[in-house]
This record gives structure tokens, C-alpha cells and sequence, in this order.
């Protein structure tokens, strides 16, 4: 091993988790320990720039002596990893934005781009394999991983996965894409928000206030509001539906649920629960597809994202070093 193998090993590692609504970041060591995280509010700001100052903040936290020897990056929508380009993100409103060149050229360490929902379930296939996995993230949208004997399916234009942008009403309400009914419109955040006022706009009662997000319907189904349990029991059912399609297209033995709105845990997960229950009551075929215990909630402190492109840089040196190993072997 080259002396330079050895000090990349033992280096920190900085993995940031950019989404809709805020920016995660997490510095660890060679034993992926944490040395210091943060999260941020993502603004009007270029990304770019968003990612910088998010990187500089952890990095300040963490001290001078902990300089990473790469930096990940995991981004929602269409990703170019190999060009280091985010070439889509419909709830960011960005469009082909040079992200690995914009944080290398400000901080002079190599960055690694992954589209995030790849990236948390590398990560979540290395904690524990079992052969295949989906990986689920409902927040600001909705996107979907899914890894089979240990490769990610990436599709032909790094889209595979955007479960999102799947119809799941038709007719329904435009989504930020443009499309019309798609699931993110009608069970992502901003999409139970909008719900939310939309009812109590019509007079219904409930003790949610006017200007309810996502995260107050979750609170607000737990203390039992009817109007918050029949949004919450809405969009377990689009999400139970969604996780059917997955599990019987690639056929993966489990399903992990993260991203901003799995932090409502029971109030959350219980509607989609349900609504597998009733499927299988209904079908053989679900009952033989749909096991009791398919689904895994990762608990609300995980940031699978950020964590994940902890695990995307380091591929990224591993793959760098041995491609400088082979670069050698011809020259000389």
C-alpha cells in the first residue's frame, strides 16, 4: 500500500445529505465515528455555494486538525456522478449546477456527487446485507434506491428509482415536475401541508393552525385529530401502494424508510402498515409478496443521506487510488 493509501484511510471523511428543506453534514473518522455534524436550512442561494458554506461550518466545528480527505455529496433528483453534475432537482429548481467542481475549486478536496437516496442505501446494504433492499425517502419528495447483490440499479439516465414522479391519482394535482397526480403531490410534505390548508381553509375542524406543515399533521395525528389521522391514513395508502410496485418489480427482500417525514415514527409508519395488512387480507399474491416484516423505519436521529455519502466518498478514493495503482504499473 502507498504511504498516500494509508493517510486516506485514517483521514476523516465529510458526508453531506442535500434535501428540499435543509443541508446535513457529518464528519467522521476511519472507524466512522462521528467528529461533528450540522444541519442547515437551505436558502436562495446558488448550491453550490449552500454546499460550501455548509462544509466550512462542520469543518470549523470539528477543528483545523480534522481536514477531511474527501468530501460526499448526495443530491436529490437527476445525478451525474461520473461528471459530477446535478443535472435535475425539481424541488431545488436547479438544473445541471458542476457541484464537485464549485466545492473542490472552494476547499481544495476531492468531492464525490451520488444521487442521495443511492447513496443511504449503500450504506444501509453495508450495515447489514441481505442480498437486496429498497430504500425509501419521503420528505420534501420521494425517491427510491434499490440494490441487488450488493449494485444499485441506476438506469440509463441515473433516474431509476423516482418513484415520486409515478402516478398515483390520476387526474390529480400538478407536481412540481410539471407531471400531474404523481405521487410527491400527493404524499410528500409540502403536499400534506397543502392538503392541510386546504381543509381548514373549507371549515373543517381540527387544532392544527392555518399554516400547518407536514411535521405539526404527524403531531397533531398523534393526539388524535380526525382531520390530521385522515391525511396521515391518505398518504399511508399512496405509500403502501408505491412500496407494493417496488417489492414486486425487483422482488428485494426488505424495505427501509427514511428522509424528514419517517421522524413522525408510529403516527407516520402505522397508516402504511395498515394499508399492507389490508392488501394482504385481499391477495394471496400480496400475502406471498408483502411480509409481516418487509418494512424497516430507520430511527428519527439517522441521517441515512449524509451517512451514505460518507460511504460514496470513500469508493471514490478507493476507486482513485487504484486507478493511480494501474496508471503506475503502465508507466513503468
Amino acid at each position: 500500500m502507498t504511504p498516500e493509501g494509508v493517510i486516506w484511510q485514517a483521514a476523516p471523511i465529510l458526508g453531506m445529505d442535500l434535501g428540499g428543506t435543509k443541508i446535513a453534514a457529518i464528519l467522521v473518522d476511519a472507524a466512522d465515528e462521528p467528529i461533528a455534524s450540522i444541519s442547515v436550512p437551505t436558502d436562495g442561494r446558488p448550491l453550490g455555494e449552500q454546499l460550501v458554506d455548509a462544509a466550512r461550518r462542520a469543518l470549523d466545528k470539528a477543528g483545523a486538525e480534522y481536514r477531511p480527505a474527501a468530501i460526499g455529496i448526495g443530491a436529490p433528483g437527476q445525478v451525474d456522478s461520473e461528471a459530477g453534475v446535478l443535472r435535475l432537482a425539481v424541488n431545488l429548481a436547479a438544473a445541471d449546477v458542476p457541484i464537485t467542481s464549485i466545492v473542490e475549486g472552494a476547499l481544495g478536496i476531492p468531492c464525490f456527487l451520488e444521487h442521495d437516496a443511492h447513496a443511504a442505501a449503500a450504506w444501509l446494504d453495508g450495515r447489514r446485507p441481505t442480498g437486496s433492499l429498497a430504500y425509501l425517502s419521503v420528505g420534501t419528495g420521494i425517491s427510491a434506491a434499490v440494490v441487488i447483490d450488493g449494485r444499485p440499479l441506476r438506469g440509463a439516465r441515473g433516474m431509476a428509482g423516482e418513484i415520486g414522479h409515478l402516478v398515483a391519482v390520476e387526474n390529480g394535482p400538478i407536481c412540481a415536475c410539471g407531471l400531474q397526480g404523481c405521487l410527491e403531490a400527493v404524499a410528500a410534505g409540502p403536499a400534506i401541508a397543502r392538503q392541510a390548508s386546504a381543509r381548514i381553509a373549507a371549515g373543517e375542524a381540527t387544532s392544527l393552525p392555518a399554516n400547518a406543515d407536514a411535521r405539526a399533521v404527524y403531531q397533531a395525528a398523534a393526539g388524535g385529530d380526525q382531520l390530521a389521522l385522515s391525511i396521515a391514513e391518505s398518504v399511508g395508502r399512496y405509500l403502501a401502494r408505491a412500496i407494493r410496485g417496488v417489492v414486486l418489480a425487483y422482488g428485494v427482500e426488505r424495505v427501509v424508510i427514511g428522509g424528514g417525514l419517517s421522524r413522525a415514527g408510529a403516527p407516520f409508519l402505522d397508516p402504511i402498515l395498515r394499508e399492507l395488512d389490508r392488501e394482504r387480507q385481499s391477495s394471496r399474491l400480496a400475502l406471498q409478496a408483502l411480509p409481516r416484516d418487509l418494512i424497516e423505519l430507520l430511527p428519527p436521529d439517522t441521517d441515512a443521506g449524509a451517512r451514505g455519502a460518507v460511504v460514496i466518498a470513500r469508493s471514490g478514493l478507493r476507486a482513485a487510488a487504484r486507478h493511480r495503482g494501474q496508471r503506475e504499473v503502465d508507466d513503468g
